[in-house]
This record gives structure tokens, C-alpha cells and sequence, in this order.
């Protein structure tokens, strides 16, 4: 199965597809996609790194909850996550570790202000080796 991502519009929004062979990799995938969507980075050596344990009520709300997250926690350390390894998961809840540089505008290029991750037009399917999502995402 292959993997990654791709962006569509969305009416005054931006929808992210991402799509890999395991939800672990799905889960990855879609927070450094994300991050992309945010800041372009030449050399993602990581600098900063952030382990984190969720809990939701479900897999879709264990996805947006997940990527709120990631954004979050990228805001919180200055850091722009070029790398995410999923390291537990169930559809309610996930381990995982961000890495990645420091933000900084004079090695980066800040592309949009991203508000957050919303329940609006998700679409997630868990069944490898094909599993896909779709999320809005609010500027």
C-alpha cells in the first residue's frame, strides 16, 4: 500500500486526505501533513521532541483530538513536527512521539495560520491495508 497525503479546497478552508497501509501510519502521516500545510522547512533535523498519550470516545474524535494536538503542541515549543511515530493505538486512544526543529523564520517559511481541526467533513476509515481520512482544516 502506498502512502502520503494531498490538500483540496474547501469553501474558506483547506481539506487534508491522507492515506497509508495501518492506522499508526495514518495517524503519522496526517500530523506532519499537517504541519506542512504550516511552515515549509528546508532541513527537518529535529531539535525538539514531545511524547504524548490521548484518550477520546472514538476514532474520529481520537483524530481531530490528535491533530488539535499536534498543533498545539507545535505552538507550546516553538517547533514545526517533521516527524511522528505512533507507538500505541486504539481507535480510543494513542502513544505517540513528535520531532522536529525549532520554528524559526529566518530557516523556515511560514506558509498560513492554521485555527484547528474540526469534526466538519471527516471522513476515516481504519481497515488496513487501506486507510484513509479527510479532514477540514479552519484557517
Amino acid at each position: 500500500m502506498s502512502e502520503g497525503y494531498r490538500t483540496f479546497d474547501h469553501t474558506g478552508d483547506l481539506g487534508l486526505e491522507v492515506w497509508a497501509g495501518t492506522p499508526e501510519r495514518l495517524f503519522a502521516i496526517a500530523a506532519t501533513a499537517l504541519l506542512a500545510q504550516v511552515v515549509e522547512v528546508a532541513d527537518g533535523t529535529p531539535e525538539v521532541r514531545a511524547d504524548l498519550d490521548l484518550d477520546a470516545d472514538d476514532a474520529a474524535d481520537l483524530l481531530v483530538h490528535w491533530l488539535n494536538t499536534v498543533l498545539l503542541e507545535a505552538e507550546l515549543r516553538r517547533a514545526v513536527w517533521t516527524e511522528a511515530r505512533v507507538h500505541r493505538f486504539s481507535p480510543r486512544g494513542l502513544s505517540a512521539t513528535l520531532a522536529g526543529p525549532r520554528f524559526d523564520p529566518t530557516r523556515q517559511t511560514l506558509l498560513r495560520e492554521v485555527k484547528a481541526v474540526s469534526h466538519h467533513g471527516l471522513e476515516l476509515s481504519l481497515e488496513p491495508p487501506d486507510c484513509r481520512c479527510r479532514v477540514v482544516i479552519d484557517l
